[in-house]
């Protein structure tokens, strides 16, 4: 029922806003609230199968439910999922412990602040870390979506970012030191340390105060306001810290916080988004060999398909750690990654292409040497520009666009890139970047897996055969090429 058929309805029967014919026609419509149960004391799963979640945040709306005259229903999804939910209307109310931030205020309404916490360290009890300057060499672990891995991303920048999709697999690879420290919740490190004894501690600096808030449609005032008024009296009753004392309590009184029936794991793909054909953007959807390939190969081991976009210099760390299962977006097969990762058999081969201004007059390799090089970050190309063409300077670029403006800009004298890339770049800007007629060495592209995930590399080395015997492969490949010389010539 949209919102102009509701006006019109409630004003027909004259009722807008009695109470008693308000709770009524509420009934047959109940309180969709989205929330992530990994996010204890705020959100968290109780193992019961008529109330799966608890929490300071379920106690808070299931107190706008009753005074609203509105029964609660409950989305549990992964917590980037809230806002998506809200946004388009699918959830009334998001949940978890959720930061107010300015960035999240673009897309949702925040309610008012119903509790104020701060994001701290957590480290083993005899770790050498100390501050946050100590993690700048440091594996470094935060939940997928949270202002914690943004925090870890922009301002501390540790040697390896590890974002896990929950906070219990946050915890668990700081238990088995896949991690060296992990960003958190106060409240959920303080839940951490007195679950695991003596294993872990805070350090006494907080990196930021948190506010938290609920968050709702932007269309959907009404509610918003209605929730802020029950809220007010929630806080300032003894209600929230009665709620906060209860569940830190239940929790801590269990051994490694409630836990949700075992299901089927998710298969999840680490990613970049810019390197056409294997992954790119089309219409606001992620599309390209790479997407097609990894959906048959979650299909082969029958478990639901999980994408999760990284910067391309964290992919193979975290398919290392196990923090995903496998990675993608035109991954080169190294003797370096190699060392690091099982890599599927090939399933592309890959020419590399330089190039430069149009009135450059450079004619071999050598007239390059010592020039001022760029290539996109983390890749191959970028190894080549510093110990192959003993690069005077290098530029890291995140996508080939910044690239090719840099040497458009003078910054650089020469950009690497895939040939595929690098010949769209060259119909792009003609009479600006040209492409020289010099070929670096090809490489074979592959699918990054852990070393010892043997399931997961069969099922990808099965369907990479597959696909190229009938014929699939290359029919992919010429589809996405296509596909993207399309947008880039349009514009689109």
């Amino acid at each position: 029922m949209n919102r102009i058929f509701r006006l019109f309805a409630v004003l027909l029967l004259g009722i807008a806003l009695l109470p008693g014919c308000s709770k009524s026609e509420n009934k047959e419509k109940p309180l969709i609230v989205a929330c992530e149960a990994s996010t204890s004391p705020y959100c968290y799963y109780t193992g019961k199968e008529a109330h799966p979640v608890a929490g300071v945040d379920i106690d808070l709306v299931e107190q706008i439910g009753k005074e609203l005259g509105r029964p609660v229903q409950y989305k549990i999804v992964p917590f980037q999922q809230i806002f998506t939910l809200v946004s388009m209307g699918k959830a009334d109310i998001g949940a978890a412990g959720i930061t107010i931030t300015p960035q999240r205020a673009e897309r949702v309404l925040f309610s008012t602040v119903y509790d104020v916490s701060a994001q701290v360290i957590v480290v083993p009890k005899n770790s050498a870390l100390t501050d946050e300057a100590s993690l700048k060499t440091a594996r470094v672990a935060a939940q997928e979506g949270t202002s914690d891995l943004t925090l870890l991303r922009e301002r501390i920048r540790p040697r390896i970012v590890l974002p896990f999709l929950t906070q219990e697999e946050v915890n668990a690879a700081l238990v088995d030191r896949r991690a060296d420290a992990a960003v958190m919740d106060r409240m959920q490190a303080e839940l951490l340390v007195r679950a695991t004894g003596d294993m872990f501690k805070i350090l006494e600096k907080a990196l930021t105060k948190d506010q938290y808030g609920l968050v709702f449609n932007k269309k959907d005032t009404a509610l918003a306001e209605a929730a802020n008024a029950i809220i007010d009296k929630f806080k300032m009753s003894d209600a929230l810290q009665n709620s906060r004392t209860k569940h830190l309590d239940i929790l801590g009184a269990l051994p490694s916080g409630a836990k949700i029936k075992e299901e089927v794991k998710p298969f999840i793909v680490c990613l970049e988004t810019s390197f056409a054909p294997f992954v790119f953007v089309d219409n606001n959807r992620l599309v390209g060999v790479d997407i097609e390939l990894a959906e048959a190969i979650a299909k082969e081991l029958k478990r639901p398909l999980e994408l999760r976009i990284v910067p391309f210099t964290e992919v193979i760390p975290l398919v290392m750690t196990g923090a995903a299962d496998m990675g993608a977006s035109g991954v080169s097969i190294t003797p370096e990654r190699s060392a690091m990762v099982t890599f599927s058999k090939s399933y592309e081969s890959g020419v590399r292409r330089i190039l430069v201004k149009d009135d450059a007059t450079y004619e071999q390799l050598e007239d390059l040497f010592g020039k001022v090089i760029g290539a996109k970050k983390g890749t191959t190309n970028e190894d080549f520009a510093v110990n192959q063409l003993h690069a005077r300077d290098f530029y890291h670029y995140d996508n080939a666009t910044q690239g090719i403006m840099g040497l458009l800009n003078n910054e650089i004298e020469a950009y690497i890139d895939d040939e595929g890339e690098a010949d769209l770049a060259a119909g792009k800007y003609i009479g600006r970047v040209k492409m020289l007629n010099i070929a670096i060495p090809a490489e074979e592209y592959g699918f990054a897996f852990q070393n010892g995930n043997d399931v997961a590399k069969a099922a990808a080395d099965k369907i990479i055969d597959k696909k190229r015997e009938n014929g699939e492969l290359q029919a992919l490949f010429r589809r996405y090429n296509t596909r993207y010389k399309a947008i880039e010539s349009n514009g689109i």
